[in-house]
């Protein structure tokens, strides 16, 4: 990015910061909020497609749900024979 370009931005911030700060308290809180909630969907968004590029990558995007619960179902014994032997 040029500088003029990172000069913008910056610039645009600071605007937008006079905005908000110009605000009700009340609307103020309300406009954090909004902005967890979305960065929490942008979280979960961001892990969803590495977690399926993962999967694509070890050739386990395709598998059907019910293999995956047999497989879970396997991991939850070994782990109970493990942690909780009789």
């Amino acid at each position: 990015m040029s500088h003029l370009g990172k000069l913008f931005i910056m610039q645009s911030i600071d605007d937008l910061a006079n905005v908000i700060t110009d605000l009700e308290p009340s609307a103020q809180e309300a406009l954090l909020d909004k902005v967890a909630q979305l960065n929490f969907r942008k979280g979960l968004r961001d892990l969803a497609d590495r977690y399926r590029a993962r999967l694509a990558r070890e050739r386990h995007l395709e598998v059907l749900s019910e293999q995956v619960w047999i497989d879970l179902h396997r991991i939850r014994e070994q782990i109970a024979e493990h942690d909780y032997p009789s």
